[in-house]
C-alpha cells in the first residue's frame, strides 16, 4: 500500500481549474435541467429526484474556481469564477422562481422547509466539502469528489427553496434560503483558500496587495457576518431546547419559534394550561439558560377534563406538527 501523496504541479493544478470553468451552451443545459429536476423534487418532496439533481449540477466549477483563485492570488482566475458563479446563480433563481410561479402546487413541503436554516452542522459539512474538494484536484488521478461535495452541501437546492419564497412573496423563506447557500458558497471557498495554502500551492506579490484586499474584504465581511449569525442562532436555540426539556418536562413542545427582533421565545405546548403566575417564574427561569434577554410567550393547547381533546383544537394540533419544527426537537 502506497501512502505518498500523489500531488499535481501548481502549473497542472492551475491548468485543470481553468480547464473546469470552460463553459458551454451543454453546461447551461444541464444546469436548467438540474435547476427543474430539483424544483420538481422540492415541489412534489421527492427524495430521489433531489438527489438526481445535486448529482448532475454543475455548479461546483465557478466557486472552485473563485476558492483556487484567491488561494493562488490569481484575481484574474477569482473573477473569472465570479462571473460564472453569478450567471449560474442568476440561471438557477430564474428558472426555479418561473416553475414555482407558474406550478398549482403552492404548499412548503418538507423538502422545502428543511432547506430554510442553516445550523452550525451545515458549517461543518461545507468545510469539510470545500476541504475535499481543494485535496482532490491536487490529485494526479481523476476522482468524483467534486459530485459527493454537490450532495453533501446541497447547493442547488436552497437557492430553489428562494425562487420559491421569492414567486410566492414569502421573502422570510427566500432569505434564509439564501443565506444558507452563500453561506455554504462561502464556507467552501474559504476551505479551498486554507487548503491551497496550507499544501503550499499559494503565493502572493505584494504589488497586487490592494488589489487582493478590495475583492477579498467584502467576501469575509459578509461571510463571516452570515456564520456568526448562524452559530449564533444555533446556540440560542439550544439552549432554548434545554431549557424546553428541563422546565417544561410534563409537556409536549409542539412548536418552537426564536425570533431575534424582538428577542422573544415562542413555545407552543400541550398540556396543562399555565397560570400567568406560572410563565413568570418560567420567565426568571431563563437566566439560567442565558436567555435572559428573551420574552417568553407560551401558547397551551389542554384536553378537557376526560382527557379528550375538541375536534378544532386537535385539528390545530396536528396541522403544527406537520408544518414541521426546530430540527433540534426532532419533529420535522
Amino acid at each position: 500500500m502506497n501512502l505518498k501523496p500523489d500531488f499535481i504541479s501548481k502549473e497542472q493544478l492551475v491548468e485543470n481549474v481553468d480547464n473546469d470553468m470552460e463553459q458551454t451552451a451543454l453546461v447551461y443545459a444541464i444546469l436548467v435541467c438540474a435547476t427543474l429536476m430539483a424544483s420538481v423534487g422540492l415541489n412534489y418532496n421527492s427524495t430521489t429526484t433531489i438527489i438526481g439533481a445535486m448529482l448532475i449540477s454543475p455548479l461546483m466549477s465557478g466557486i472552485s474556481g473563485i476558492g483556487f483563485g484567491l488561494g493562488f492570488s490569481r484575481l484574474d482566475m477569482a473573477k473569472r469564477g465570479t462571473f460564472i458563479f453569478l450567471l449560474q446563480f442568476a440561471i438557477i433563481l430564474g428558472i426555479s422562481f418561473l416553475f414555482f410561479y407558474l406550478t398549482p402546487i403552492k404548499e412548503p413541503t418538507p423538502e422545502i422547509t428543511s432547506r430554510t436554516s442553516a445550523t452550525i452542522w451545515d458549517i461543518l459539512v461545507a468545510l469539510l466539502g470545500g476541504t475535499a474538494l481543494a485535496i482532490s484536484k491536487t490529485r494526479a488521478k481523476d476522482n468524483n469528489v467534486v459530485v459527493g461535495v454537490s450532495i453533501g452541501t446541497s447547493l442547488i437546492l436552497p437557492l430553489c427553496v428562494t425562487g420559491y419564497g421569492l414567486s410566492n412573496g414569502d421573502f422570510t423563506t427566500a432569505w434564509n434560503s439564501v443565506k444558507l447557500f452563500l453561506i455554504n458558497v462561502f464556507l467552501i471557498c474559504l476551505a479551498v483558500f486554507v487548503v491551497v495554502w496550507l499544501l503550499k500551492y499559494g503565493s502572493f506579490e505584494k504589488r497586487n496587495l490592494s488589489r487582493y484586499a478590495l475583492f477579498v474584504l467584502p467576501f469575509l465581511l459578509i461571510g463571516g457576518f452570515f456564520v456568526y449569525s448562524t452559530v449564533d442562532t444555533t446556540i440560542t436555540e439550544y439552549r432554548a431546547k434545554q431549557f424546553s426539556e428541563t422546565e417544561l418536562a410534563d409537556y409536549f413542545v409542539l412548536e418552537q419559534e426564536i425570533s431575534s427582533s424582538p428577542k422573544e421565545l415562542q413555545l407552543t405546548l400541550v398540556g396543562e394550561t399555565l397560570e400567568d403566575s406560572d410563565v413568570e417564574v418560567l420567565q426568571e427561569k431563563l437566566s439560567a439558560y442565558n436567555l435572559a434577554d428573551h420574552q417568553l410567550t407560551i401558547q397551551t393547547y389542554s384536553s378537557r377534563e376526560d382527557g379528550s381533546f375538541d375536534a378544532s383544537v386537535l385539528a390545530d394540533i396536528m396541522n403544527k406538527q406537520n408544518e414541521g419544527t426546530s430540527k433540534f426537537l426532532g419533529l420535522d
